[in-house]
């Protein structure tokens, strides 16, 4: 019987070759450390960055469809003023869709839905390549010591830059279609708490 102690301290790895040449190999797998090891139950670190990718993704997608209808609204409704003026003989008509752009428009200076979906995708894309280099034990994730901690650290400081972000919108827009900077209520993240989701 051969006794190999694994790299990481923990319980050794025992191979046991019998009589007949064949071999049986016992592994720990839940304290098995690097590239090859097989997967285990994720603990606190891997649970909060595959949070905060998902919110990420969820937010960056929504922001993005409401991006995408506001603008196309705006269009539509803009374009259809003068039309509406050449076809109707009351004024009523473009006055009506004069005012509903205005209003689209203010809304989208409001919500600043393009903003949050560029902001998102590279927050959420920052995320993923920590989550990267955490899956395979690369630099600086190679020390089973420290790699958790590492992680957390990752994640929040691209959270905390990712709201600076926010903070820099809201304070150079303030008085955009009568923005007050107040934003949706919070909406609940793995290791914290979103005042920003998209509508």
């Amino acid at each position: 019987m051969i006794s190999v102690p694994e790299r990481s301290g923990g319980r050794e790895a025992t191979v046991d070759n019998s009589e007949d040449g064949s071999a049986s190999r016992t592994l720990a797998t839940d304290l098995m450390v690097g590239p090859s090891a097989q997967h285990s139950e994720p603990g606190y670190a891997q649970r909060l960055a595959d949070g905060s990718y998902r919110w990420y993704q969820t937010a960056a997608k929504r922001a993005r469809r409401a991006y995408k209808i506001m603008e196309t609204l705006l269009l539509l409704v803009s374009a259809s003023i003068p039309v509406s003026a050449v076809v109707s003989n009351s004024a009523v008509t473009p006055a009506i869709l004069g005012s509903v752009t205005v209003v689209l428009a203010g809304a989208r200076a409001v919500f600043h839905w393009q903003e949050n979906y560029l902001r998102f995708s590279e927050a959420r894309e920052a995320v993923e390549a920590e989550r990267r280099l955490y899956h395979t034990w690369s630099i600086p994730y190679d020390d089973a010591e420290t790699r958790d901690a590492t992680l957390v650290q990752a994640v929040t400081h691209i959270e905390q830059s990712e709201m600076q972000g926010w903070l820099r919108v809201a304070v150079t827009r303030p008085s955009d279609a009568g923005s007050t900077g107040v934003r949706a209520p919070a909406q609940s993240r793995a290791g914290g708490t979103r005042s920003d989701e998209p509508v």
